[in-house]
């Protein structure tokens, strides 16, 4: 047999070989990562399932908005700390969410207007990034804002000794007598 006739069944039993190979890896990267996904759905869906236990049975008795005290006095005697610790946590509580809503919130402008600028010579995936990108700081500042919010009302009723529907201290009293836009975004300074 001469050399030229080996060459031939080389090639075909290395395609072969190839071609093997080739299923092989395509059928690790298939089943391997499914088996991954579906070890991991399970592990997460038992937490998931542990941790709906524990919150229904944390909060059970206890529906939303069901505690009305009655009084201002009652209110803060049921947090067993007096007045002044309240509001000096309210101040801090207040101080956080202020600052991350700025932090998050001034560099949106700068971004966008940075990108406004730069206009078309941004790629279409380069806006995407970006938009994901300001989306979420603009979550962020959202978030902080109505946090700042919910802890100015606190701290107001706190104030003004009014927590109850008897003492006008409601959510809508406060929005009705405050400039609460003015005081959230100012920090509680004007």
């Amino acid at each position: 047999m001469s050399r030229t006739d080996e060459q031939p069944l080389v090639t075909g039993a290395k395609s072969r070989k190839v071609t093997v190979k080739r299923a092989g890896w395509l059928a690790l990267n298939i089943v391997v990562p499914a088996s991954e996904v579906a070890g991991m759905a399970r592990y997460t869906g038992r937490n998931l399932s542990r941790l709906w236990q524990r919150l229904r049975e944390m909060t059970s008795g206890r529906g939303a908005g069901s505690y009305r005290p009655e009084s201002w006095s009652q209110a803060v005697s049921d947090t067993g700390l007096p007045p002044e610790r309240l509001a000096r946590n309210f101040c801090i509580s207040r101080w956080f969410w202020w600052s991350l809503m700025w932090v998050t919130g001034l560099p949106v402008v700068g971004f966008l207007m940075m990108l406004i600028a730069a206009g078309s010579s941004v790629s279409g995936t380069g806006w995407l990034r970006v938009g994901c990108v300001l989306l979420v700081m603009l979550l962020l500042a959202a978030t902080g804002f109505v946090q700042a919010l919910a802890v100015s009302y606190r701290l107001w009723q706190l104030i003004e000794k009014r927590v109850s529907e008897a003492e006008a201290g409601s959510f809508k009293a406060f929005l009705q007598e405050t400039h609460w836009c003015r005081q959230v975004l100012s920090g509680g300074l004007f």
